[in-house]
């Protein structure tokens, strides 16, 4: 008997294996263990758990024989994967390549034990064949996500007028990344998918089971079918896509989505494709600047760290600054924060708490400055990321966190550790009563404090040469 075992992941509307014949029954496993291994979002587990029962009903009415592992029989994966397989006699098991490592070996080390032929399809979470992004990184030894984009956009044609960039340029970053203005812009609000009974009873369920996972799965926000996806995404292009290249970068102490589109946590686990999400953008009367800012996101940054991820398996175990803090409990339960916590890193630590999402700046220049200027172990950031964040998975974070954010990498990945003081977020977010607030705060301090105690290992770094003399000067002046 051929089946087809459909991934948490993989929520496609039209995966592969649907549009296969020779395909008899479809596996779905919820394991209660797994969701268990870190201290996830409840919105998170939400997510991945109420999509799939999606998937399999729709299955189901459309007469496919379904065959599900339930999150209440507390079976670990390979457990639930060794019933299925036993118990309905399976000769082969057809899958689609998972990003992660090394999920692919352990599905296949199964089958062998079981005596089934294994046939893994193509990865479809992504624009660029594993083979071609594959042979691009084993041709740039030193990559640069500017080279990768601009392929990319040559390769696919995406933004192209014949063989130059649309608007003759192929950034347009001059034109984006402004802060908002004190008044005078309207920030639209997300859509509010509404739940149906089987997402209703996921969140009864998910609150029950996960009493102390961070967030509320009462509150959960997400659509969770590819119908509700595609509306989520058309709401964003009419709504916020003119503004979003200006404001990418902005921020804002009571506004946690402004502009963005939040279709990472669609994205990665398929409930839209990089094709549905392109095609939306690009058919709009929008700025180029905004459509490009948001094309280079999705075809170049998404996918450069796929392929660093796959390139270069060596980011899950580095630490150039040898950095060793503890992630402490706060920073996974919300509670009992420290008083000294800076505004900016308690604000947005309480919405990813609620939410289980931040804006890639919010990660970047504020959790991410903040974990990396106090010392914090590298590999417990990730970890920590992982958890919380609702489109987390190790092929995104492993390069974004241990490379971009945290510089444990040593500068590979991103050619500058991506630290500041107080003044860039005052700048890009008004979090302080004042600029000269923002001089003054803990994290000001925080950052010239992290650059004296690296200066051996950052001197040779000509991005942070001005920053350098200027805190040798600052420790001169003290005395």
């Amino acid at each position: 008997m051929r089946a087809a075992l459909i991934l948490a992941t993989q929520q496609f509307a039209e995966h592969p294996a649907f549009a296969d014949d020779d395909v008899e029954e479809f596996f779905f496993i919820e394991s209660a263990p797994r969701f268990a291994k870190l201290p996830y979002h409840r919105h998170k587990i939400v997510l991945l758990l109420s999509a799939m029962r999606h998937t399999a009903a729709r299955l189901e009415a459309e007469g496919r024989t379904v065959r599900r592992i339930a999150l209440s029989d507390d079976l670990t994966f390979r457990a639930g994967l060794d019933r299925l397989l036993t118990e309905h006699r399976v000769t082969e098991l057809t899958w689609m390549s998972d990003p992660n490592r090394p999920v692919d070996e352990r599905i296949s080390a199964i089958c062998a034990a079981h005596g089934v032929e294994p046939e893994i399809l193509p990865d479809g979470l992504f624009l660029t064949p594993e083979e071609e992004v594959d042979g691009w990184f084993a041709e740039h030894p030193t990559p640069l996500m500017e080279d990768f984009y601009h392929w990319q956009r040559r390769r696919t044609g995406i933004l192209m007028d014949g063989g130059k960039p649309a608007g003759r340029r192929w950034n347009f970053d001059a034109d984006n990344r402004k802060p908002l203005p004190k008044k005078g812009v309207e920030i639209p609000p997300l859509p509010t998918p509404a739940h149906d009974d089987i997402t209703a009873a996921v969140i009864a369920e998910v609150d029950e089971r996960f009493p102390d996972h961070p967030g509320a799965a009462t509150e959960f926000w997400l659509p969770v079918t590819p119908e509700e996806s595609h509306a989520w995404l058309e709401v964003f292009v009419a709504e916020r896509l003119h503004d979003f290249g200006r404001y990418e970068d902005a921020m804002k102490a009571d506004e946690p989505f402004l502009f963005h589109a939040v279709v990472s946590p669609l994205l990665n686990i398929g409930l839209l494709t990089v094709d549905d999400v392109i095609a939306a953008v690009t058919r709009t009367d929008a700025p180029l600047a905004s459509v490009e800012g948001f094309v280079r996101q999705v075809i170049g940054w998404r996918e450069y760290m796929r392929g660093m991820y796959r390139a270069h398996p060596e980011l899950e175990r580095v630490n150039a600054l040898h950095l060793e803090k503890r992630v402490q409990k706060y920073w996974y339960s919300g509670e009992r924060m420290p008083s000294d916590l800076p505004v900016p890193v308690r604000t947005v630590l309480e919405r990813v708490h609620r939410w289980g999402y931040a804006h890639h700046i919010e990660r970047l220049m504020v959790l991410g400055n903040w974990f990396l200027l106090q010392g914090y172990s590298p590999r417990e950031v990730n970890r920590w990321f992982l958890a919380l964040f609702v489109d987390a998975y190790d092929w995104v974070m492993v390069p974004n966190v241990m490379g971009m954010s945290q510089f444990a990498d040593g500068g590979f990945v991103a050619t500058k550790p991506y630290v500041s003081g107080g003044a860039y977020l005052q700048r890009m977010g008004a979090w302080w009563p004042s600029a000269q607030a923002a001089k003054d705060s803990v994290f000001t301090d925080a950052y010239w404090g992290f650059l004296e105690r690296h200066e051996d290992v950052l001197a040779g770094n000509h991005r942070l040469s001005l920053a350098l003399a200027q805190m040798r000067q600052r420790r001169d002046a003290a005395g």
